[in-house]
């Protein structure tokens, strides 16, 4: 399975990220989705859902993984990541037109120049937080595709996985649908190229299910695959504009969505004729 890492440094156009692919997170999000399926394969997608405590416990693995990583790296590199999480920061609540080099440098409390050191400009530093951020959400999507469990067990976990990454880092949800999504850069042919690994994870898993039996033949898959995605996209911007309110238990809100969603686009809205 090729890996992140390796999908950014064969890009078509020859592009050569500057990101930091070893950068713990990634690992993290990788790890959870590996444990998060492993849990459903012993207990049923169900269980899984259900004990999305999992995130926390995650969360706690993110950090000592920290501690580990940062042992390891070079001061280099612990000053860019800084960088690129003060600029997370300041590009969700100022917009990324409205902020300055300076604005980063002072929510990272190092000298303005020094940004410049490693970053050629502010466009770099929305190019690095995409491709680390997007790289990672790729390899656990790929993960799930890989997976032996049935077509709506791995629609559950994607759904679960992308609402927990808005959970868990609503400023980087924040940019990619303001900064990136819904702007011209996100025409450029490398993003369009990244973006549609997904699409094609979603695509092969709808259709290995056509070939299992458990969903219509009749339907292109490339086209499902879109409906899904978009309406995952859909309660994500909602929820990015606080479009809709969370009452009770968030854990359990976020486990309803995702079961919505794919219960909707598997089953449709209509009554079962038998409810008739």
């Amino acid at each position: 399975m090729r890996r992140a890492e390796d999908r950014a440094k064969t890009s078509s156009a020859g592009f050569e990220s500057p990101v930091i692919w070893d950068w713990h997170p990634i690992r993290w999000f990788v790890e959870f989705v590996a444990i998060s399926t492993a849990d459903a394969r012993c207990h049923g997608a169900s269980d899984s859902l259900e004990s999305i405590a999992l995130v926390n416990h995650s969360w706690d693995l993110e950090n000592l993984m920290s501690d580990a990583a940062n042992e390891k790296t070079t001061k280099g590199a612990d000053k860019r990541r800084m960088i690129v999480d003060a600029a997370i920061k300041v590009f969700a609540d100022k917009g990324y037109h409205e902020s300055r080099i300076s604005d980063i440098a002072q929510h990272a409390e190092i000298a303005y120049g020094l940004v410049y050191h490693y970053f050629r400009n502010k466009e770099e530093i929305l190019d690095t937080i995409f491709l680390e951020r997007w790289g990672g959400f790729i390899d656990a999507v790929q993960t799930i595709a890989d997976d032996e469990r049935n077509v709506e067990e791995k629609l559950l976990s994607i759904a679960a996985v992308t609402l927990t990454a808005y959970r868990r880092r609503p400023e980087w949800v924040k940019i990619l649908v303001f900064e990136i999504q819904r702007t011209q850069r996100f025409a450029d042919p490398d993003r369009v190229r990244l973006v549609g690994q997904l699409f094609g994870l979603i695509t092969r898993i709808l259709r290995e299910g056509q070939e299992r039996g458990e969903l219509r033949n009749d339907l292109d898959p490339a086209l499902a695959c879109s409906i899904f995605v978009g309406g995952l996209d859909i309660v994500v911007t909602n929820r990015v504009l606080d479009l809709v309110k969370i009452e009770g238990d968030e854990n359990a809100h976020y486990v309803k969505i995702a079961r919505t969603v794919v219960d909707l686009f598997l089953n449709g809205m209509g009554k079962a004729k038998s409810d008739h």
